[in-house]
């Protein structure tokens, strides 16, 4: 009886070494696979092959490293991507203010350095005050920018009439259009109600309208019309303007794009941008249709319900 319990025991002893030995090698393999796993997210490795598939303790956590690393990656490729947009903001700033200050340098330098008639001093003096107005405008129109790209601009819109959005952005554009003798015609049904900021919204039909006037000739027509369409409504702006060739299409939403062809005529190129980063916020869109010689037609699509 004596040795029975001894072969038991001695038998149970190499049971608990080889139980030992299989749990330390378990749990070399587990930290070293953890260990790996962590030095491949330091030294941000590109590939990393996550053990997921088994029903494992190290499959489990590897899990929540995996999801970690997909957290760190897109905070990687946002910071990347912030800093790109920061140096091409910057670069596209410095172009823009450095055309109106070398034009007041030059004409400063002519006033100062030249003899001129009361009259030319007056011409040269205009010059710098065109100059100085666009510089202003470019200013404000950069702050709206920054602070719309920041999330600062609250756009908080509600559900109201649209004879309410295109009274205030024809207000604002009025004194413009009869410098230019522009005939604005408006075709908008009474009760049409959409979801829109007002402030905001004004402000984003009003840039397309101040478009519209800029590069619309003398006496030149401007219709807008109010369209109901299910799910949006469509405010559209249409000219007889030098209309835009269908290449350009995405670009003149971009920051400071202006068309070669307009180059001379007055403005910074933020207009558009702004208008469709506040379509955005609450959930509309802006399309063009547009031919060269024929007029361009902006369409505002703003949510009915």
């Amino acid at each position: 009886m004596e040795i029975y319990f001894f072969y038991l025991g001695f038998v149970l002893f190499l049971l608990s070494i080889c139980m030992a030995f299989l749990l330390r090698k378990y749990f070399v393999r587990y930290t070293t696979s953890l260990i790996s796993c962590i030095d491949d997210i330091l030294t941000e490795k590109e590939e990393i092959v996550f053990d997921v598939e088994k029903e494992l303790l190290t499959s489990k956590i590897q899990v929540k490293f995996r999801q970690l690393y997909d957290v760190l990656t897109k905070q990687k490729e946002k910071s990347v991507h912030d800093k790109e947009q920061l140096e091409e903001i910057i670069s596209d700033i410095s172009h823009q203010v450095k055309t109106p200050m070398s034009n007041i340098k030059m004409y400063a330098d002519i006033l100062q350095n030249r003899e001129l008639t009361k009259d030319k001093q007056n011409e040269f003096l205009g010059l710098v005050r065109l100059q100085v107005d666009k510089l202003d405008s470019l200013i404000d129109s950069m702050v709206e920018m920054s602070q719309m790209e920041a999330g600062m601009i609250s756009v908080l819109p509600k559900r109201q009439p649209l004879a309410l959005l295109i009274e205030e952005a024809v207000c604002s554009i009025a004194v413009k259009a009869e410098k230019k003798n522009m005939d604005i015609s408006i075709c908008c049904e009474e009760g049409l109600m959409a979801y829109y900021d007002l402030k905001w919204t004004a402000q984003a039909l009003a840039n397309i309208l101040d478009n519209a006037i800029k590069y619309t000739d003398e006496k030149g027509k401007i219709k807008i019309s109010v369209l109901e369409l299910g799910f949006f409504i469509k405010v559209q702006v249409a000219d007889n303007g030098k209309g835009i060739a269908e290449e350009n299409f995405t670009q003149i939403f971009k920051r400071f794009y202006r068309e070669p062809e307009v180059q001379q005529v007055e403005g910074v190129g933020i207009g558009l941008f702004l208008a469709q980063e506040i379509l955005k916020k609450q959930k509309g869109y802006i399309d063009v249709k547009s031919s060269p010689g024929r007029g361009a037609a902006f369409s505002l699509y703003l949510p009915s319900d």
